[in-house]
């Protein structure tokens, strides 16, 4: 489903623009937290799993200081979300998380999200750090992270419980000289 032009555009790369959840998207949003491809890379059930859920979901979001949550558009199109959360004003740090589309894979639309969320990350909120995890199994989300400039901390054991299979998670994260360097 397409969006309108009309749109708060956040931040904007090319084909590729940020902005605000809204409650259109909703729909989307659980469909894209169900979906397979998804689901295995961010290694949790479908929650929410209907759309009140999303919706609860979407208002406690919403009503979070520490969260940025953005619909990441590529073309017109809902391809993904993107926030920063857990952010921690007193140590200037946040993580983030990221989810695209499978039909959207492989066209650099992760690369840039991230690349905005880091602009707005650093520029706008003053980070320190920004740090960002992956499933061992899932080395798109490495390279888009290492495209993004971000540097491996360290690996965590059997951080996640996927498809019968306990995951390590590796973390990776940005300083904000290596940003502006």
């Amino acid at each position: 489903m397409a969006v309108t032009e009309t749109e708060n555009r956040f931040l904007e790369q090319d084909d590729v623009f940020l902005r605000p959840v809204e409650k259109e998207d909703v729909e989307f949003l659980r469909d894209l937290v169900q979906h397979p491809e998804v689901r295995n890379t961010i290694g949790r059930l479908p929650r929410p799993v209907n759309l009140a859920q999303e919706e609860d979901y979407l208002e406690e979001m919403a009503e979070d200081d520490s969260t940025a949550y953005f619909l990441v558009v590529f073309q017109g199109e809902r391809a993904g979300n993107i926030s920063l959360h857990g952010v921690q004003d007193d140590y200037r740090r946040g993580e983030f998380g990221i989810s695209i589309d499978p039909k959207y894979h492989n066209r650099g639309i992760g690369t840039k999200a991230v690349k905005m969320m880091l602009k707005y990350a650093f520029d706008t909120l003053n980070m320190h750090k920004v740090r960002g995890g992956y499933l061992e199994h899932n080395p798109a989300s490495r390279r888009v992270m290492e495209k993004a400039g971000f540097q491996k901390e360290g690996t965590e054991r059997d951080y996640k419980y996927v498809d019968g299979e306990w995951k390590n998670v590796i973390w990776m994260s940005i300083l904000e000289d290596e940003y502006y360097g």
